[in-house]
């Protein structure tokens, strides 16, 4: 690739990333393990499982809450012991 085609590329990139920020979901793997639960704690390996499985699950038209992110920390966190 010369030069011109590697900008022309670099372009691109940044333009479809900034259309990614606009539409993209904002929660992260903290949200999960800072979240203070009074049943369950979460790892951060099971919180990538589960933001990554809310993600792919979210109901665009209702959005994601704090309630969306306790029902996962229910689903893929362990009971406290």
């Amino acid at each position: 690739m010369n030069q011109n085609q590697l900008e022309v590329k670099y372009e691109a990139l940044l333009k479809e990333f900034e259309q990614y920020k606009r539409e993209s979901v904002k929660w992260s793997i903290e949200d999960f393990t800072e979240y203070n639960h009074n049943k369950y704690t979460i790892t951060p390996e099971q919180a990538q499982e589960a933001l990554e499985r809310m993600i792919y699950k979210h109901d665009a038209s209702i959005g994601i809450t704090w309630n969306t992110i306790e029902y996962y920390i229910t689903e893929y966190g362990t009971i406290k012991l």
